[in-house]
C-alpha cells in the first residue's frame, strides 16, 4: 500500500494525547508520513509537509480554518478523518473546498447511548434523590423512591432522534416502557421502525417519567428547554440533558426543582463546565450533576480512532466509506 503524508491537527495537547495515544499513532505511521501534532502556533513551521498532505486527522480541540487558510495550507488535502463527535465548528469550510469529512459520531454515539439508557432506569428506580438522601434524610428517601413509577409501563420521552435519540430508542426496545419522541424532521415511518410514538414538546413534559435530550448542537436550539415546559413535568418525573447546557434556561430549572422537589433534574452539560457554581442548578439538591462523562472516556477514546483508522484503510483501498458528513447533515447533526 502506498503511503500517504497524514497530517495531525489539534489545539489541545491534553484533548489530542487523549485520543491520539502512541499505540493509535503506531497505527496511523502504517498508512504513511505522520506530521507531529499541528496548531496554530506551529503551522507555518510545516507548511511544505501540509502541502503535500492527502489525508489529516483530528479530534477534540481541532483547528478552525477558513476556505481561504484551507486554499492555502491544504491545496491537495483530500479528506479529513475527526476522532470525536460533532464536526460543526469546523467541518463547513472543509466541505465548501471540496474536501471529505468524516466523524467518529457513531463511535462517540456509544458510551452517550449507554449512559443515557443507565439514567434513564436509575431514574425511574428513584435512585438519584433516594441514593443522595439515604444517609441523612432517611425518611425522604423511602418515601421518594416508593412514589416512583419503576421500569414497568413507563412513559420515557426523548427529545430528539439524531444518531444517539435513535440508538437510545433502540436500546429501550429492550425495556417494558412507552416511548415518546419530539423531533420534526423525523418521518413517521422512521419512528414505527424504532418503536417511538411522535408527539410534540409540551405533551412529552406533561405526559412523560423521564424526559432525555438528544437535540443536536444548533444555535436556534438555545433555551429551547425553558419555563412553559418544566411547569408541566409530572410529580416524581426526571429530566435528564446529555445534549447541550445551552439548550436548557438553567434559571427556570431551577426554580423548577425547587417549586417542586420530587422532581429530579440529571444534567452533564451546564452552559459553564468550568465554574458549575456560577450555574443555579449547582444549588438544587435534587438536581445531580456530572463533568460532561457521557461521551467518551478512557479506553473509549480508542473507539473513535480506531473507526477513523478503518475509514482511513477503506479510503485508501477503494471500499465503501461510512461516517462521512455532508452540507445536508450539518443541518441537523449533533
Amino acid at each position: 500500500m502506498v503511503k500517504i503524508k497524514i497530517a495531525l491537527f489539534g489545539e489541545n495537547e491534553s484533548k489530542f494525547s487523549k485520543v491520539y495515544s502512541e499505540n493509535v499513532l503506531k497505527k496511523i505511521r502504517e498508512y504513511g508520513d505522520v506530521s507531529e501534532r499541528i496548531d496554530k502556533s506551529n503551522i507555518d513551521e510545516h507548511k511544505e509537509f501540509l502541502a503535500q498532505c492527502e489525508v489529516a486527522f483530528a479530534t477534540w480541540g481541532m483547528i478552525k480554518f477558513t476556505e481561504e487558510e484551507i486554499k492555502e495550507y491544504m491545496p491537495n488535502l483530500k479528506a479529513l478523518f475527526y476522532s470525536a463527535g460533532t464536526v460543526q465548528y469546523f467541518a463547513e469550510p472543509f466541505l465548501n473546498c471540496g474536501i471529505k469529512v468524516f466523524s467518529a459520531f457513531a463511535a462517540n454515539g456509544v458510551p452517550v447511548t449507554e449512559y443515557a439508557v443507565s439514567q434513564i432506569v436509575l431514574a425511574l428506580k428513584g435512585y438519584f434523590q433516594g441514593a443522595k438522601r439515604y444517609k441523612t434524610l432517611l425518611p425522604y428517601s423511602f418515601m421518594h423512591t416508593q412514589n416512583c413509577v419503576g421500569a414497568y409501563g413507563a412513559k420515557i420521552g426523548l427529545v430528539g432522534l439524531g444518531a444517539i435519540g435513535s440508538s437510545v430508542a433502540e436500546k429501550l426496545k429492550e425495556y417494558d416502557v412507552e416511548v415518546m419522541a419530539y423531533d420534526p424532521f423525523v418521518s413517521q415511518e422512521k419512528a414505527e421502525k424504532l418503536n417511538v410514538t411522535l408527539c410534540s414538546l409540551e405533551t412529552i413534559f406533561k405526559d412523560c417519567d423521564v424526559i432525555s435530550n438528544h437535540l443536536a448542537n444548533k444555535k436556534e436550539l438555545k433555551n429551547i428547554f425553558n419555563a412553559k415546559l418544566f411547569r408541566l413535568m409530572k410529580k416524581h418525573s426526571t429530566f435528564i440533558n446529555t445534549g447541550r447546557g445551552d439548550q436548557v434556561d438553567e434559571f427556570a430549572l431551577a426554580r423548577s426543582m425547587i417549586a417542586h422537589p420530587s422532581r429530579t433534574a440529571v444534567v452533564d452539560v451546564l452552559k459553564n463546565e468550568v465554574f458549575p457554581y456560577v450555574s443555579p442548578l449547582f444549588w438544587c439538591p435534587n438536581v445531580i450533576i456530572t463533568p460532561h462523562i457521557a461521551g467518551s472516556l478512557g479506553n473509549e477514546t480508542a473507539r473513535m480512532a480506531d473507526y477513523m483508522i478503518e475509514q482511513l484503510v477503506n479510503y485508501k483501498t477503494g471500499q465503501p466509506l461510512k461516517y462521512e458528513v455532508t452540507q445536508e447533515m450539518l443541518k441537523t447533526m449533533a
